[in-house]
């Protein structure tokens, strides 16, 4: 059964609501405000069962929310220059509101996006999912089309036994438009309030990845990982090599990266992209993706007190994984792009998989 809660009003007065999933030992809570992930509880090897998302324990908490904890961002997830977009021969602008000069966008709209807004819901208790549901007008956010927007989450048993969290992103439109989601929420899998990250062990399957440039948008380049601190084809500790003397780590003070994802093909299922493990508990953290790409965080910049159970988050407490097509993608044609029209929606999967290895 799933259990649902108010959680309190959204800033126009309109009721927030709570819904909790539990399958296969997982016990995961999303709200109508933002499509917003709140909390995923799963047992370490010894059966102690922790909170491994790092959030709020309160709705007012989420209202300003820079760190974006938990939501579903939209309709363009990361960094984009000047903060426009090309579609069909005409440029749309999206708000500035990003980079020294605030010049470029990020996130489409820190105030009014897809993560600030509630949502329509609908509960299927059968194959136990939430799904959420935001409609967009023409020009709205600064994009073309009347938009739907679909989030579902659905927990169930996978193949192996272990809980398995599946998020799948949906857009519908009346005219062309650009569409680039993803989830941020920010994983710490000894327990959102055990402090750092940088001794969790991550292995990304990713041969390049995305340089930025000094104002944190993608340069254009695709560099290889080999022979850089972003090699994560072989596991290793997030905190390794972070302080390396490296250009693009200086820049952006440790990991915050779009990864080249191995073997993407339009329209293919999940593929494997990111295996996270905390040693000390045993508990791991496996994400497949339908998206070319996936932007590694590593909260370099989180500072948020009396957040959830009273925790304080510090820069590098959380680490984010962004599944998304690569980041100002508009401006590159020999990128992959988001296809969303009339006759073509978009569509996202993200699937995380809990599990604990002795």
């Amino acid at each position: 059964m799933i259990n649902t809660t108010l959680f309190g009003a959204a800033p126009d007065g309109a009721p927030v609501t709570v819904y909790d999933l539990v399958c296969a030992g997982a016990h995961v809570r999303v709200m109508d405000y933002g499509a917003t992930i709140l909390g995923i509880e799963v047992p370490d090897t010894l059966g102690n069962v922790a909170d491994i998302v790092l959030g709020f324990d309160h709705l007012d908490g989420y209202f300003d929310n820079p760190a974006c904890y938990g939501g579903t961002i939209g309709p363009s997830a990361n960094r984009t220059d000047n903060g426009q977009v090309e579609i069909d021969g005409t440029v749309y602008q999206m708000t500035r509101n990003d980079g020294p000069k605030k010049t470029n966008n990020l996130h489409t709209d820190l105030e009014h996006g897809l993560h600030k807004r509630v949502w329509d819901a609908n509960v299927d208790e059968i194959t136990n999912t939430v799904s959420f549901t935001c409609k967009l007008r023409d020009g709205e956010l600064g994009l073309p089309g009347n938009r739907c927007f679909t989030v579902t989450y659905s927990l169930q048993a996978g193949p192996t036994g272990a809980a398995e969290l599946t998020c799948t992103q949906h857009c519908v439109t009346d005219a062309d438009t650009f569409v680039n989601m993803t989830n941020h929420s920010y994983f710490n899998l000894a327990g959102h309030d055990s402090g750092t990250i940088l001794d969790q062990v991550a292995m990304i399957d990713a041969e390049a990845f995305l340089p930025q440039r000094e104002d944190n948008v993608s340069s254009g380049e695709v560099r290889p990982v080999a022979g850089t601190p972003f090699d994560f084809r072989v596991p290793k500790k997030l905190g390794r090599d972070i302080d390396a003397n490296d250009e693009q780590l200086k820049i952006a003070h440790g990991f915050d990266h779009c990864f080249c994802l191995d073997g993407f093909a339009p329209d293919a299922g999940p593929r494997h992209a990111l295996c996270l493990q905390d040693l000390s508990s045993g508990r791991t953290l496996d994400i497949f993706v339908t998206a070319p790409g996936a932007h590694l965080y590593t909260g370099n910049w989180l500072d948020d007190t009396n957040a959830k159970n009273g925790a304080d988050y510090k820069p590098r407490d959380g680490v984010a994984f962004e599944p998304e097509f690569w980041p100002d993608n508009n401006h590159h044609a020999d990128w992959a792009h988001p296809v969303c029209s009339p006759d073509r929606p978009f569509s996202s999967t993200i699937v995380y998989r809990f599990s604990t290895v002795r």
